[in-house]
């Protein structure tokens, strides 16, 4: 019987912030052949109903932690094991010293700076987790089988975000909304680059009235109201992202490896295994040929892959 096993500790962020914590684990427990206890989901939040955000971040609905150890042996484990914080391992996806006792390796995300701190660890794996990912989505809430025609996928981050600020922006803080107006210019970019007015889909948390210069574009559509995991899995089928400066967006890009186009300072983190495919879209600037081509060709995750 195993004496090895990782846990992620997700705390209570949102999904985009929880999932580094689940990568981390998944990652890490392939690599030493451990195995991995499921996160636990439910962490109840009052602060969407407050806010009156369209998306009440109840992920236990949407993850049955498929493949991973449940209960009893989680709660068990968690009581009893020794716990070695996966921080204070020799060095990143190191394991602890060998030993008779049952071992739990708990990955926790960062308070501050979660993904500068921790996304090395994942790179170059968007693709296996994007499986892994789907895999533990309940049926309902997965994508509808791949059918449709190549889009892009604009991300459009309002609900909990402060107001616009330049100054603080410009500092690259990511807990604020970039301009509507900035979204339909970087999609006006990238069309004239592509030569061809593709088709473009927004996905937000926003109401129409906070997205109409964008949906007056031609050729421009909204998605359908759906969970959070679902639009994520769907934006990562997408040829081209322009996102938000938040944690969301940056999965769909990681887990689809398309380009991604983002405002000046809000990136994050590089998540493409190719860096060419990344792009800071400043006002009034082009976009590269290396990216218009790139979307051409990028071959986004199907049904098949999933």
């Amino acid at each position: 019987m195993s004496t090895l096993y990782g846990y992620p500790e997700l705390g209570r962020y949102g999904l985009g912030h929880s999932l580094l914590a689940w990568a981390r684990c998944h990652i890490w427990c392939q690599a030493h052949q451990a195995t991995m206890l499921g996160p636990i989901w439910l962490r109840p939040r009052i602060g969407p109903y407050l806010r009156r955000e369209r998306d009440k971040r109840e992920y236990f609905k949407l993850f049955d932690n498929a493949g991973y150890a449940g209960e009893p042996l989680r709660s068990w484990l968690l009581l009893t094991a020794r716990k070695v914080p996966a921080d204070q391992l020799p060095a990143a996806n190191a394991a602890p010293d060998n030993a008779t006792r049952a071992q739990v390796v708990v990955f926790r995300n960062a308070l501050a700076s979660n993904f500068e701190t921790h996304f090395h660890e994942v790179k170059g794996h968007g693709r296996t987790l994007h499986r892994a990912l789907t895999a533990i989505t309940r049926t309902a809430y997965r994508p509808r089988p791949y059918s449709e025609s190549p889009f892009i996928a604009l991300h459009v981050r309002l609900g909990d975000f402060s107001a616009f600020d330049p100054s603080h922006v410009a500092q690259g803080q990511h807990n604020r909304r970039l301009p509507i107006d900035w979204y339909c210019e970087a999609l006006n970019a990238l069309r004239a680059a592509l030569g061809s007015d593709m088709q473009a889909t927004v996905f937000s948390d926003g109401d129409d009235s906070e997205l109409t210069p964008l949906l007056a574009m031609p050729r421009v559509r909204r998605a359908p109201d759906g969970e959070s995991v679902t639009h994520m899995l769907e934006m990562a089928r997408a040829r081209a992202i322009i996102s938000t400066g938040s944690g969301f967006s940056l999965w769909s890009a990681f887990f689809g490896q398309m380009p991604r186009i983002t405002y000046p300072q809000q990136r994050l983190v590089l998540v493409n295994d190719n860096p060419a495919l990344e792009h800071a879209f400043a006002s009034g600037s082009i976009i590269p040929d290396t990216i218009a081509r790139a979307v051409t060709t990028v071959a986004a995750p199907t049904a098949t892959s999933e």
